[in-house]
Parts: structure tokens; sequence; C-alpha cells
């Protein structure tokens, strides 16, 4: 079945993104889920063009884990496809890792 939607879910936790001081918490927060929400949609529109894309990235300001992204793939029956569902979330953790490895989303507080 061909894929008709695509909807990912991201949580970023504020509270848990740095262990030393100095950088603004809330602002650094919105910067990384700007960063993800980018990456999530160039990557899906590049790979699976024609098909609809949801990308929310929640910000909680609290500390916790990291959560792994979320995806659900719908195919032309609205159906989900559990297998194409693990292979993007797998695909989009490691371009999420990868491009915001460097740390260009932080801000530090002058």
């Amino acid at each position: 079945m061909a894929i008709t939607r695509i909807i990912v879910a991201d949580c970023i936790m504020a509270g848990s993104l740095f262990q030393e001081e100095g950088f603004d918490v809330e602002q650094s927060a919105d910067n990384l889920a700007d960063e993800r929400g980018r990456i999530v949609v160039d990557y899906l529109e590049a790979e699976y063009p024609g098909v609809e894309v949801c990308a929310d990235i929640a910000i909680y300001k609290e500390s916790g884990p990291p959560r792994p992204v979320e995806v659900i793939v719908y195919t032309g029956e609205e159906q989900v496809d559990h297998a194409a569902s693990s292979i993007i979330r797998a695909q989009l953790a490691q371009r999420i890792a990868e491009g915001t490895a460097d740390r260009s989303w932080a801000v530090r507080v002058a």
C-alpha cells in the first residue's frame, strides 16, 4: 500500500538539556524544537514527495530522560503501517541526532 500520511511527534525535556550553567534553557529549547522540526520535514518531504507530513515537537520545562521520536505511517486505506513506522522512526532518530549534535541551537547567557 502507498503511504499517504506520516505523523511525527517528538518531545524535548528542557530541564535536561544542559548539565552546566550559563545557557538560556527556554530559548535553546525553542531553537532545538525548530531544528528538529526542520530536519523531520526536510527529510520526509525529500524521501516521500506528495505525502502529507505532520510534525509536532513538544517542549516540557521539566527534567526527564529523552523520549524517542514517535512516527505513525498511514496507507491509502487509513491503515497504520507498523513496519514503515519503525523504519522511518529509526531513520529520523539518526538524522535528528546527527543534525543537532553540534549544539548550534544552544544559546549562552551573556
